[in-house]
């Protein structure tokens, strides 16, 4: 067996085991069993079982970061389809997360060392991103001046609520009708002042 091969029967083990058991009650010897190999083996890929938890969960948070580039690629070229449909494709990754159970929940939301060390990864690419999904309209002249590493990490704090533990609370329907009109909201905010949408006047 090769080391890219073993590397990835281990992590399939443990995370048959966490979806059962969660990573607090699975040990290192458990994946190993599980995996065929001996303890030691696992220790040539992993240093830790917090490693392992490490990996798994930034698998995970991959999976919402490729949904929001798919969401850019296929919404068309407008900025205020391609934003909403980033969003929205970020709210309903999450979402779906749930549908794996609890244990599979943790992965993205618990206090362990390798989740918080994913999460943070996963942040900093999601700013990334975000920064030049805004970049790329300023460059357009699809959106009003601003500061696109600051408005990148806003965008983060405004869809904070939408993001574990607070999107599992939702129903799938709800959640995504929440994204929906935020991301509406974000879209007025940033466009240019001759192209928002006129206010509704209250009667």
């Amino acid at each position: 067996m090769g080391s890219a091969e073993r590397r990835r029967d281990i992590l399939d083990a443990a995370a048959r085991l966490f979806h059962h058991y969660g990573h607090a009650k699975t040990t290192i010897a458990d994946i190993a069993r599980e995996a065929g190999v001996a303890v030691g083996t696992v220790y040539l890929d992993f240093a830790s079982k917090e490693d392992i938890v490490e990996e798994l969960s930034s698998n995970k948070y991959v999976r919402v970061l490729e949904a929001m580039r798919h969401a850019a690629r296929r919404s068309g070229h407008s900025f205020t389809a391609r934003l909403t449909a980033v969003l929205v494709a970020r709210t309903s990754t999450f979402v779906l997360l749930q549908s794996e159970g609890a244990h599979a929940r943790e992965l993205v939301h618990c206090k362990a060392d390798g989740v918080r060390l994913a999460h943070a990864g996963f942040l900093d690419d999601e700013r990334g991103f975000l920064r030049q999904l805004l970049e790329d309209a300023l460059e357009a002249g699809e959106i009003a001046p601003l500061d696109a590493r600051r408005t990148a990490g806003l965008l983060q704090r405004a869809y904070a609520t939408l993001s574990p533990p607070w999107v599992f609370e939702l129903e799938p329907h709800e959640a995504e009708s929440i994204a929906v009109a935020m991301a509406e909201l974000v879209v007025q905010g940033l466009l240019p002042r001759g192209r928002r949408a006129p206010k509704k006047r209250s009667r």
